[in-house]
């Protein structure tokens, strides 16, 4: 009777403890692979005198940067230490993205709350057309936050911010041709298009990283960053130098891509 009962007893032990054992094996399953870690090295920071810059792009001539704020709602042009060159006239609302277009000599910038492009001349930079983005948002103020123009397929790419993370690709018909969820990170501040490598470059101010991905979204490579609000990129390919603007602390730092 012992036996029958010391056996017993065994028996229900590894009976309660293969769910747990089930459960561990699950977890372990379903955590997903860390990305591939890449590495920046800091080479400059200068303090802008514009006010939460939340976007940034090359101008016509990659000697100047254009930078939008999204406290003043305007467009600056910049030496490429940050220095202003001009202020053009246009004032926009809430404005999170911008893009230099060389096939039309136009710059676009997105409007996050009315979810609009609205293309600028470069010259004098007068409000030229405005288009509404047509897209699923739940949440006003985490719209269309970055734009990038790729002159290989003539079309724009930008990112919903969240509720739902959006890349969303649009060509100059002005029509959607794709918009697909994202979900490698907890928002989606700028993209930058690397025409050159066929690539995308998208910042998360959230989780404070870079990534880099292909053309649908998956994600290459993860770059970590020092700190929240970086919410402006552009990128030197042929010299891998890398251009963030922070929106909290009006700098911009350059950094160089080691790999």
């Amino acid at each position: 009777m012992k036996r029958f009962y010391t056996y017993f007893r065994l028996t229900v032990f590894a009976l309660a403890i293969v769910p747990v054992i089930q459960s561990c094996e699950k977890d372990t399953v379903e955590q997903p692979p860390a990305n591939p870690k890449g590495e920046l090295e800091l080479l400059s920071q200068f303090d802008l005198d514009i006010t939460e810059p939340s976007g940034l792009s090359f101008g016509k001539t990659k000697s100047t940067l254009l930078i939008v704020s999204d406290n003043t709602n305007q467009v600056y042009e910049t030496n490429l230490q940050g220095d202003i060159i001009r202020e053009l006239p246009y004032v926009g609302n809430d404005l999170e993205g911008v893009t230099y277009n060389p096939d039309e000599n136009q710059i676009a910038v997105t409007e996050e709350r009315k979810r609009e492009v609205v293309f600028l001349d470069y010259e004098f930079g007068n409000e030229q057309s405005r288009h509404q983005i047509d897209i699923d948002a739940n949440v006003d103020n985490a719209g269309l936050e970055g734009i990038s123009y790729n002159k290989n397929n003539r079309a724009f790419y930008m990112v919903n911010e969240q509720v739902p993370g959006q890349l969303i690709v649009w060509n100059t018909e002005f029509e959607i041709i794709s918009s697909s969820q994202i979900n490698f990170a907890d928002d989606y501040s700028a993209i930058f298009v690397d025409t050159k490598n066929a690539l995308l470059w998208i910042v998360s101010d959230e989780s404070r990283a870079l990534y880099q991905t292909d053309y649908n979204a998956k994600v290459l490579k993860e770059y970590p960053l020092n700190a929240t609000k970086y919410e402006g990129i552009t990128i030197d390919v042929d010299n891998n130098l890398l251009y963030l603007v922070n929106d909290k602390t009006f700098e911009l730092s350059i950094y160089k891509i080691l790999n």
